[in-house]
């Protein structure tokens, strides 16, 4: 007996998601993150054909330059853009949910130890913990643990170090 075009059709259509339930059965069956390389690869192939076409189409539609030919601080700006409004659209008080600001600048970011150990005053000046209150407390007076509690100013020559781990805060 002779097959229609028609069944020929259903036929490949059930093997296609036949394929792809057998896929996510694998998917789960699998430990970590190498699971069965070649049988996952087989099926993703039979499964995806042409997965890489579209993706292409799709970066292309975005208006994303190949990775390739660009250097390392371009490359990440590029793809951290893609999907993101035109920076041409936005004014550079807009920019604040981009990973880059206007230009192409770098947002500088907070050293977070730095944050945690320094505090900045109104007037700009730097704060910190004084030194010998952890331990072997029993054998210091009250008042030498009392005066060790209060913070100190940090010294001039700390500043600049400060200041370049703690880029956005104002300090004088």
């Amino acid at each position: 007996s002779h097959r229609n075009h028609g069944e020929e059709e259903e036929d490949a259509a059930a093997m296609a998601t036949r394929v792809a339930a057998s896929a996510r059965a694998f998917s789960k069956l699998s430990v970590g993150t190498a699971g069965t390389p070649r049988t996952r690869g087989v099926l993703r192939q039979a499964s995806h054909r042409n997965h890489g076409q579209i993706a292409a189409q799709r970066r292309g539609a975005l208006g994303a330059k190949p990775v390739q030919g660009l250097s390392a601080k371009s490359a990440i700006a590029s793809t951290a853009s893609v999907g993101v409004v035109e920076a041409s659209s936005q004014s550079c008080g807009d920019a604040s949910r981009q990973v880059t600001t206007c230009k192409g600048k770098y947002k500088l970011k907070t050293r977070k130890a730095a944050a945690k150990r320094f505090k900045v005053t109104g007037n700009g000046k730097v704060l910190r913990r004084k030194q010998g209150k952890q331990h072997l407390n029993t054998k210091k007076n009250t008042k030498r643990k009392r005066f060790l509690s209060a913070p100190a100013v940090v010294e001039k020559g700390d500043i600049p170090n400060i200041k370049a781990s703690m880029p956005n805060h104002k300090i004088k």
